[in-house]
């Protein structure tokens, strides 16, 4: 399959990036590893006038830590070496996880964090090729007025699918977003509009760059355990990512977080966690924040091999085993992160 034509440009500065993004507004995209994009712009998904090119723009490809400040990474690291470097395994073991559970190695090497958090989202309608779709009618996301997820929505259903953002999630990690003449931070849960048409909030001209994550806290630990039919390329099933963080004695939780993919329009924050702090962890306990995080999955025909409805019970499995080995982190550290 063959490319569009279109406009390629490489900017060198940021701000002469998001002047033509915002110029061009839906016409233009930005492209960074290009892992998600070059597809969608083959099957016709996405026909871009203009293609803004960000590799060549300079400090957005760092990784930087202090125990003050937590872990900063540039919009174009890629996720072969977010995992790779040793700060990241040491201090944030999870994101190491998720990163090398994202598509195959060749991805990894390509893929870049900013660009795995924007993705798009998933239904297998809209992701088909052009000659598939066209015995269908076109959905929401085609400018159509149906969705063939959910049958009379009158929204669109477009899953997202990705693995880094539920673990910075729980990692109460903050986004760097780059607007014209200025920037603007905020929490990474706002980066996410839970409209499957447009699943992130960003406006035309504005670009993530750069990712800062707090320093883990002590007696804490995270984890990311991924569900899918391959150990590689697949998109997940299902994917969860926990943090504790326990008192001196291992016992009591003194803060707790749990986030999902896969199953929403946007990544999850499962609030309720927070009913775990100042408690044992005990069966009863994680049952009900594995019930919890049940309740508010909504796993649809999106990804091909299995049901929805075994998807959403592997909920409450995956929930319970990831605070599990989670404690048993914090526990084998010793109390360290």
């Amino acid at each position: 399959m063959k490319l569009p034509t279109f406009k390629y440009i490489e900017p060198k500065s940021i701000r002469r990036a998001c002047h033509v993004l915002e110029e061009h507004g839906d016409e233009g995209q930005a492209i960074a590893g290009g892992t998600d994009l070059m597809m969608a712009w083959k099957n016709r998904l996405k026909v871009p006038e203009i293609v803004v090119d960000l590799a060549s723009i300079p400090h957005l490809n760092h990784i930087r830590y202090s125990d003050k400040d937590g872990l900063r990474v540039g919009a174009l690291v890629t996720l072969r070496r977010l995992a790779s470097n040793p700060v990241v395994k040491e201090k944030y073991p999870a994101l190491t996880q998720a990163a090398l559970a994202v598509g195959t190695p060749q991805l990894q090497a390509m893929g870049t964090i900013g660009g795995n958090l924007c993705q798009d989202s998933l239904c297998a309608y809209y992701n088909r090729s052009p000659s598939s779709r066209q015995m269908l009618e076109p959905c929401h996301k085609m400018e159509g007025t149906v969705c063939h997820a959910v049958a009379g929505s009158k929204i669109c259903w477009g899953t997202y699918c990705g693995d880094i953002a539920p673990t910075l999630l729980v990692l109460q990690a903050r986004v760097t977003i780059a607007k014209g003449e200025g920037k603007e931070v905020f929490p990474l849960s706002q980066l996410y509009s839970a409209d499957g048409k447009r699943p992130t909030s960003l406006k035309p001209g504005a670009i993530v760059t750069e990712i800062h994550v707090p320093s883990p806290a002590p007696r804490s630990g995270a984890i990311y355990l991924k569900f899918r039919l391959r150990r590689t390329i697949d998109y997940p099933l299902l994917g969860v990512a926990t943090r504790l963080t326990m008192d001196s004695a291992g016992t009591i939780c003194e803060d707790a977080a749990v986030a999902l993919t896969a199953v929403e329009r946007t990544p999850l924050l499962i609030k309720e966690a927070a009913n775990a702090r100042g408690k044992k962890l005990t069966d009863t306990v994680v049952e009900a924040l594995a019930e919890a995080a049940y309740k508010q999955a909504h796993p649809l025909h999106n990804i091909c091999g299995v049901t929805p409805e075994y998807r959403k019970e592997m909920v409450k499995v995956y929930v319970m085993s990831a605070i599990t080995q989670t404690v048993q982190t914090v526990t084998q550290a010793g109390g360290a992160a």
